[in-house]
């Protein structure tokens, strides 16, 4: 993509997570959206065909930082070590992005009406559920982590951490020190051998 282009993507993209907070995604408008990108409705759909293109661009926007956080963890001294990195560092990302956090949580629930979206969430769970799961096997075929169900882990250690992160935007008193010391402990600590 082009250096301008790819700038051009950006505007829009942050124009449209305004659009999409102040509005809802309902009330959101391709018009709206252009307006607040400096850009005519046709200079919009040059680039995205429609709101639920653009939703879904933002998502996968959102999830760049968090493919190269999940790239570092095999890299770690040791597996538990790359794991629990990446927990600290997935909760602090969202911890200082809460306006994308509640655009995330914002277009979880969208996809339940759009099967377009809703097909991206299924894959994007299921690479993540994989990923995690083929490392807690891995942990356990080195010795490092107990014979548990692999899959089952990921998705439990998963859901927590989504879980969390809405009740971090619900609830002022809920900490990430705090709320991750519990995650490191329960997914990686008390999953050594």
């Amino acid at each position: 993509m082009g250096e301008i282009r790819e700038l051009r993507i950006n505007e829009i993209i942050e124009a449209a997570i305004s659009e999409f907070l102040e509005k809802g995604y309902d009330n959101a408008s391709m018009e709206g959206i252009a307006r607040r990108a400096n850009l005519s409705k046709g200079g919009l759909y040059h680039h995205f065909k429609s709101k639920a293109e653009i939703l879904i661009a933002v998502n996968q926007k959102f999830t760049e930082p968090i493919q190269a956080m999940m790239e570092k963890i095999e890299s770690a001294p040791s597996l538990p070590d790359g794991l629990k990195q990446y927990l600290t560092d997935y909760l602090t990302y969202w911890d200082q992005h809460r306006r994308e956090l509640s655009l995330y949580f914002l277009t979880m629930d969208e996809s339940f009406s759009n099967p377009e979206l809703m097909a991206l969430y299924k894959d994007s769970a299921r690479e993540m559920f994989d990923y995690f799961g083929y490392l807690f096997s891995k942990g356990q075929e080195q010795g490092v982590f107990r014979r548990r169900n692999a899959r089952a882990q990921a998705v439990a250690m998963i859901s927590c951490l989504d879980g969390f992160l809405a009740y971090l935007l619900i609830d002022d008193t809920l900490t990430i020190e705090t709320i991750g010391a519990e995650i490191h402990h329960l997914f990686i600590d008390q999953n050594l051998k």
